[in-house]
């Protein structure tokens, strides 16, 4: 029994060491000495494990596959909590994106097993065993989005939605400077809106009611009413003023209907709302320098939180500044205020290494 541990722990090892040369030099440079070398081991060692490379490679493919549905496990039930159905979805294909260092690799090997496979009968087949388990993953997710649909149609959607998903992964594999974590989560985040969003294009109208500046229209998805996401308007100020109380963002130092007039004459179509049933329910207000993005008054209504409604918002200020091509967005939270910092974690935001300054100019 010690010894078949031994020789498991042995394996896992030098899937860990194949990796790393994949990373490194791509599948040609996926020697025997090199993966020793990673792995600070003899070659005869990687022999003893692994009679031939191709076992090698199918061990590495499967160990990197039950790492990938563990997080992706983990990814799903944050996402439910947070967003519901459609935020477990969006969580999964998130996790399946080269979004951080450890996502760059997982890409450049998944890539790297797929040019194998291209030549190995033995690798192609465990390469589509693995893909197709995946689908059945997001076809699932999908039908929880939509349990209206029937399973034909959740799986064309969830076809879609892989194929996006593993076609930014090898793209941003190669040019990560084209294909940013922005790029990716927008590209991401619009599928899953317009594919499974009770507002989505398969299921809309012409025109869409209560069409703004943003154009997008979506619902909860428990049939409590149509929710719009719109440009603020003129009429908003005291509802918009009162979600904000609601939520706890006004402060005595800030008068809110200044804030709200002071943004209408500077780019004012970044002065998001969230309208449901005619009433306000969320806002995100943004602002773009040339330089930097700042992002704030981002609100949900209490009784609609946990619903991905911020995490929508969130995506259509993202990609509004990406179209006035920002490279980067910031955003200022308040020290202790931990659920909201864990909020902008979930969408890729990292705490940065500087200190707040500030200092007022006019006295509200």
């Amino acid at each position: 029994m010690a010894r078949s541990r031994n020789l498991d722990d042995q394996q896992e090892r030098l899937s860990e060491a194949t990796w790393s040369v994949l990373t490194e030099r791509g599948l040609p440079g996926l020697t025997i000495r090199a993966v020793a070398d990673h792995a600070g081991c003899t070659t005869g060692l990687v022999m003893h494990a692994f009679p031939t490379k191709q076992a090698l490679l199918l061990h590495a493919r499967d160990l990197l596959h039950a790492r990938t549905a563990a997080t992706a496990d983990a990814a799903e039930a944050e996402g439910r909590e947070t967003g519901g159905a459609e935020g477990a979805l969006l969580a999964v294909l998130w996790n399946s994106l080269a979004l951080d260092r450890v996502g760059e690799d997982a890409a450049r090997v998944w890539v790297s097993f797929l040019a194998a496979a291209l030549v190995d009968p033995t690798l192609a087949d465990r390469h589509r065993a693995q893909n197709r388990r995946f689908v059945e993953r997001i076809a699932r997710l999908v039908r929880d989005c939509r349990p209206e649909w029937d399973e034909d149609r959740a799986r064309a959607e969830a076809l879609g939605l892989v194929s996006l998903s593993e076609g930014l992964g090898s793209l941003a594999s190669a040019d990560p400077e084209t294909y940013t974590v922005a790029v990716q989560r927008h590209a991401m985040a619009e599928a899953v809106r317009r594919g499974v969003g009770a507002g989505s294009v398969a299921d809309a109208p012409a025109e869409l009611p209560g069409k703004g500046a943003t154009g997008i229209s979506t619902g909860t998805g428990d049939g409590d009413g149509a929710i719009i996401l719109r440009s603020f308007r003129d009429a908003d100020t005291e509802p918009v003023v009162a979600l904000w109380m609601e939520c706890g963002l006004t402060r005595a130092w800030n008068d809110p209907r200044k804030d709200i007039a002071r943004k209408l004459g500077v780019q004012r179509d970044l002065f998001l709302v969230v309208e449901a049933d005619g009433r306000v329910v969320g806002t995100a207000m943004a602002g773009y320098d040339g330089h930097r993005a700042w992002v704030n008054y981002l609100a949900v209504a209490p009784a609609l939180q946990g619903r991905g409604l911020g995490r929508r918002l969130m995506a259509e200020v993202e990609r509004l500044l990406l179209e006035r091509g920002c490279p980067k967005v910031n955003l200022q939270i308040r020290e202790g205020n931990e659920p909201v910092m864990e909020f902008y974690r979930a969408l890729g935001y990292e705490r940065d290494a500087a200190v707040s300054f500030g200092k007022r100019l006019i006295a509200d």
